[in-house]
């Protein structure tokens, strides 16, 4: 399979998923990184994508509905039956870097880049955070799944689910279960998906400190919700709380009633088909053996 180096048009399969990202000039294939080497794809692409450069349309979104504003450097408005985003660097002053404008499904895209000189003759990573991960949550609660905050593990066939936010141990959890112990999916972001009467996991390439990720897919077995902790132990949560758990740790669309409803009923369906547990750890390699032995 051709790698992304200096190619027009590249192919992308994340949780099934599969994103073609085409341009009229080539992409700089270094500023992707070796990390989407294993996300790459031969299938026909469900979610396409153009990219332009040197045309970053002035949007009359004012006239639009702001969707959300990240206070920050991006926002979302709604106009004219389409999303667009905006992206804004502080360096790049308040003219928006970038603009992606999608179909109300989001299938069809495209993004407009504003080079930082006149001398580039390579586009740059198109997808850069949050661009990516904002479009998989919008195609996700569209009957696709969710993504969660969290570190997945495939450990001879069992998938465990650690999920945490900021400093919970999700990296260090990677870190322990690596080498012989279990492939790791990623140790930040997870998508799960219900198919067949169960629910998968699977490795996307937006990692946190750990940075060896796997495109694959696994049933989820367990699911446990890390915390620091003075020993192992492992404390069984089910129903509502479950439901409260998994809802802080996932990327809810927030801006869109429809898909908090389905975030909501998505996690209750989750918990009612997966064990869940609160896990206190201690950051050592005897939590791998202690986390194989919790039985249902």
């Amino acid at each position: 399979m051709k790698s992304m180096k200096q190619l027009s048009s590249f192919t992308l399969e994340v949780a099934e998923i599969v994103f073609c990202i085409s341009s009229d000039f080539p992409f700089d294939g270094s500023n992707f990184g070796k990390v989407y080497d294993d996300f790459l794809s031969e299938k026909k692409a469900n979610v396409c994508i153009h990219v332009q450069r040197n045309a970053v349309p002035s949007l009359n979104i004012k006239k639009g509905k702001l969707v959300l504003d990240s206070g920050k450097t991006w926002s979302v408005y709604e106009s004219q039956q389409k999303y667009i985003f905006t992206f804004k660097s502080p360096a790049l002053g308040q003219i928006p870097y970038s603009v992606a404008v999608f179909t109300p499904t989001f299938h069809r895209g495209k993004v407009y880049i504003r080079p930082v000189t006149s001398q580039d003759k390579l586009l740059p990573n198109p997808m850069l955070y949050p661009l990516f991960e904002l479009l998989m949550i919008n195609l996700l609660w569209r009957r696709y799944g969710l993504m969660f905050h969290g570190c997945g593990i495939n450990s001879s066939g069992c998938g465990y689910l650690f999920l945490g936010n900021s400093a919970h141990g999700k990296s260090t959890t990677a870190r322990l279960w690596a080498e012989d112990r279990g492939t790791v999916l990623n140790d930040d972001r997870i998508v799960v998906r219900e198919k067949g009467r169960k629910f998968w996991m699977y490795g996307t390439p937006w990692h946190g400190d750990f940075t060896k990720v796997s495109s694959q897919r696994i049933p989820i077995h367990k699911i446990f919700f890390l915390r620091h902790g003075k020993e192992n132990s492992a404390v069984p949560r089910e129903g509502i709380k479950a439901v409260s758990l998994l809802l802080t740790r996932c990327f809810p669309p927030i801006w869109d009633k429809k898909g908090m409803s389905f975030t909501v009923d998505f996690c209750r369906r989750l918990v009612e088909k997966v064990p869940c547990y609160e896990l206190d750890f201690v950051p050592d390699e005897k939590v791998v053996d202690f986390v194989k032995g919790v039985r249902s």
